[in-house]
């Protein structure tokens, strides 16, 4: 695994640096003043900016897409990923409760509007210290003796379909200039840009003692021949399918888990709901629909349409591969890499021979499409570092900000041909690890001091592939937002370097809100869904492998 640095293009004078594009490259037309400046409109920069507000900060929240919300504000239900909810407080239980109260949208992922809707209220609390920009992306920062000076972002609105544009759309800027940043994006790019190390891949098992980390060939599809000529190696595998060498199981990999979009289809058009029409793909991937071919001939199942990515079948939903360019590319890169994962639905929607059309009166300012799903990509090398082991509740990591929970969910990353020619899925791990909610430290939120001392990041955050995996809801986001939003405002009555604040006032401020920090031992023994079912028993790897739960012992975990 490397450790990256982002140095596009790097200017120097006196102590200052400037990452990313110079904003020679640009006009700086505008300069905002403000106590905090989040980037990224997402549920858990709205929370950061409302904690700051709260304390009387300025707030300044510069979002690249045409609208708040980022996965909820396309339409994702955060209770689908919220089996159960009591160890959410504060805005987070606030939000959680408001979606359980919104309107029933005509497909479950449909709520963009309503959950929006949330989102605004909370901002309009603090509407006279909140600002809100939309349409503008990263372009560069501009750091000084270790700190971020200023964050300049260029007007690049979001083309046909949502799709993120090459290039900017005007040399017009715009400079913030703040005490404290907090990154929200899911993309990682102002933690990236402010030279703050990070990984993308996975980590090999042995790196940090994580039974599930590494290679792992996970579902086989024997019978589907994945060569240019079938039955011909000789040929060279369709470009559908990654050509990197397997390796051995457990060895660390360029790889992580799957995008997709999480889809609204229309289920009864109708004149008043007529959906709007997925056409095939223009070009066609041949390549693609080849490899359909020989997988149904094969005789395995093919469901579609399917509004997320059923890792039961080869390619439902994704094309395990199609995101390794997505975190670390330039905007013409990531532009290409949305752009065929929009041709991967219709490529898939043109074979089933269906007429399929998206939801309507959701997402109408990108042609139905959602946010594209962004698992995970970029996470940052911070303080600390979460692991599989503080996700099984065996370590009692530092200066507790909130707790997650959720299994360790690794979708598919990759299409390999193993050494007998079968095709298989690499990397889809699903293992309940967790007896219950587990505690995020404050340290995997901030970088290390000498990386950079006035930044917060809540989602590319401090974790290995494997802790990831599970820390990457949209409520423990938003309850790491929260938290980045009230350690921002210590940080700026302090005088002090997040790093340096004092973490037990962060402690009882976050306390004083709601936040819940530890865990009552009941209640996580069932799985349970809301939106998506009813309640079931789950295996739990606490029953198989005993001997992962040392600290906290099975004997304690079976009540």
């Amino acid at each position: 695994m490397i450790i990256r640095y982002i140095l596009i293009a790097i200017l120097m004078w006196g102590g200052t640096i400037v990452y990313g594009n110079s904003p020679g490259q640009g006009i700086v037309k505008t300069v905002i003043h403000s106590d905090v400046c989040v980037y990224g409109a997402s549920g858990p920069g709205i929370a950061a900016a409302v904690a700051a507000a709260r304390e009387g900060y300025s707030v300044t929240i510069i979002e690249p897409a045409h609208k708040i919300g980022g996965l909820l504000g396309s339409g994702f239900r955060m209770q689908q990923d919220v089996p159960y909810a009591d160890h959410l407080g504060s805005l987070t239980k606030f939000y959680y409760e408001q979606d359980l109260l919104q309107p029933k949208p005509r497909h479950h992922q449909g709520a963009g509007k309503n959950n929006i809707a949330i989102l605004q209220s909370m901002i309009d609390v603090y509407k006279d210290l909140i600002k809100v920009t939309v349409d503008y992306r990263l372009a560069s920062v501009v750091k000084t003796n270790g700190a971020i000076e200023a964050a300049i972002f260029e007007y690049a609105p979001a083309g046909k379909n949502g799709i993120p544009v090459p290039v900017r759309t005007s040399d017009n800027l715009i400079s913030v200039r703040a005490k404290v940043y907090i990154d929200a994006s899911y993309e990682g790019d102002l933690m990236a840009y402010s030279g703050v190390p990070y990984r993308t891949g996975k980590e090999s098992k042995t790196e940090y003692g994580e039974s599930l980390a590494g290679t792992v060939v996970s579902k086989k599809f024997p019978g589907v021949d994945p060569y240019v000529k079938e039955g011909n190696p000789k040929s060279g595998l369709l470009s559908c399918i990654t050509p990197d060498p397997l390796g051995e199981e457990g060895d660390s990999s360029r790889f992580f888990m799957a995008y997709n979009f999480k889809l609204a289809w229309e289920i009864n058009p109708s004149p008043e709901y007529p959906g709007i029409l997925v056409t095939p793909p223009s070009p066609k991937d041949n390549d693609v629909y080849e490899l359909l071919r020989r997988y149904v001939k094969a005789g395995y199942s093919f469901t579609w349409p399917c509004d997320n990515f059923d890792r039961r079948e080869l390619m439902t939903g994704t094309l395990p591969g199609m995101q390794l360019d997505y975190p670390d590319g330039d905007w013409a890169t990531r532009s290409g890499v949305w752009e065929g994962f929009i041709n991967h639905v219709r490529t898939l929607s043109d074979f089933s021979g269906k007429e399929i059309r998206l939801v309507s009166d959701c997402n109408e300012d990108t042609d139905g499409w959602p946010f594209l799903y962004i698992r995970g990509g970029r996470r940052m090398t911070g303080e600390y570092v979460m692991r599989q082991q503080d996700i099984q509740l065996q370590t009692k990591p530092p200066t507790p900000v909130g707790l997650g929970y959720y299994p360790v969910d690794i979708y598919p990353n990759r299409l390999v041909v193993l050494a007998d020619g079968t095709l298989a899925h690499e990397g889809n791990v699903w293992e309940h690890v967790a007896p219950g909610p587990y505690q995020l430290p404050y340290g995997a939120i901030i970088p290390k001091k000498q990386d950079c001392t006035n930044l917060l990041v809540p989602l590319c955050m401090s974790a290995t592939h494997v802790a990831y995996s599970s820390i990457r809801m949209e409520a423990t986001y938003m309850v790491m937002g929260e938290s980045a939003g009230v350690a921002a405002a210590v940080a700026i009555r302090q005088g002090k370097a997040v790093q340096d604040i004092d973490r037990n006032e962060l402690t009882d401020m976050i306390k004083k809100y709601g936040q819940k920090l530890e865990w009552d031992g009941y209640g996580y023994r069932t799985w349970r869904y809301n939106v998506l079912g009813r309640p079931v028993i789950q295996k739990f790897r606490w029953d198989t492998h005993p001997e992962e739960y040392q600290t906290c012992p099975v004997e304690k975990l079976r009540k």
